[in-house]
């Protein structure tokens, strides 16, 4: 049996909240900085903020105290197994499933027989989830009819996996890939609550009908914004995730209404502007250079077109 219950309140913070976070100190600091750059996510009426996420490794028949927090949980079981509990109530959750827990909800959780990998966010929900008339009280309702755990669809298993990837990536870690990740898992987690009792979000509402897709393109746009010095091109993103180029094409086409070669064109452009603006102690020569140009009088050609000014002049502005 779990102890005996003793409430304890997580406060909203982005920092380490389990004794079992120890042998995943490097993962959970990149997963900090990657909520560090996501703004709110809005899915209907509902505007999801992540207050915590974080890789748990509980050792094989540890236990969690009961407790409460104001947050909606959802975790995933990457590997070994868990049992929850909830108000008196046994809920086994196995690997590759998720555990769903609403706001304000005593609980409490035993690991099984072998060690076990659990993704965990503590998500803060405006409106609050008990006004009965938003969209947020009714997904409570769903998490309890799932009985506050399901098994997450080939699309959001992959999402998470990814995300695992990325965080493990010692040197090659890119928070603006991690965060695209978090995003979709999150939006996919939210779609399937909604779905499973036929809720719909208000007209209007920003769905997203191509997840797979949606992650693609959010790939392709971080990747290609953190190599701009590199001279990233549309083959090297393509390269990058595995896909074509004519398909990454497509989906710069179709998110963004222009191709990659003019996405990568005003990026170096926005870039320039606020190197320019910003480090007057580089000379024009490194603007371009970090721009991602070998030639500076091409470059100097190319923002004056844009611009209608040279670099060395924007910069005394």
């Amino acid at each position: 049996m779990l102890p005996r219950p003793r409430l304890g309140v997580y406060g909203p913070t982005r920092e380490l909240t389990s004794p079992f976070d120890g042998p995943c100190t490097a993962e959970n600091a990149r997963l900090a900085r990657a909520v560090g750059a996501m703004g709110p996510l809005w899915f209907g009426d509902m505007k999801i903020r992540t207050e915590i996420l974080h890789l748990t490794c509980p050792p094989p028949k540890s236990t969690a105290r009961y407790h409460l927090h104001p947050f909606l949980e959802v975790t995933y079981v990457r590997a070994g197994g868990m049992d929850y509990c909830l108000e008196g109530r046994g809920i086994p959750v196995r690997q590759g499933e998720i555990f769903l827990m609403p706001p304000e909800t005593v609980h409490g959780w035993r690991s099984r027989s072998r060690p076990a990998t659990l993704f965990g966010f503590l998500l803060s929900i405006s409106p609050a989830t008990n006004r009965t008339d938003s969209l947020a009280f009714r997904l409570g309702q769903a998490a309890a009819g799932l009985g506050y755990r399901f098994r997450p669809a080939p699309d959001l298993r992959a999402a998470f996996e990814a995300l695992c990837s990325e965080v493990r990536r010692e040197r090659s870690f890119q928070q603006e890939v991690a965060a695209a990740d978090v995003r979709l898992i999150l939006m996919l987690v939210f779609r399937h609550v909604s779905d499973f009792l036929g809720l719909k979000p208000p007209a209007g509402a920003q769905e997203e009908p191509d997840s797979r897709g949606d992650r693609l393109f959010l790939q392709a746009k971080a990747f290609l914004e953190a190599n701009l010095a590199f001279g990233a091109s549309l083959l090297d993103a393509a390269r990058h995730l595995g896909i074509s180029a004519r398909h990454v094409n497509r989906l710069f086409k179709a998110r963004q209404g222009i191709s990659v070669g003019r996405f990568v064109a005003a990026a170096r452009l926005e870039l320039a502007k606020d190197l320019l603006r910003e480090r007057s102690d580089l000379a024009v020569k490194s603007v371009a250079a970090l721009c991602g140009f070998s030639d500076v009088s091409y470059f100097c050609r190319f923002f004056r077109e844009r611009i209608g000014k040279s670099p060395a002049r924007f910069g005394r502005l």
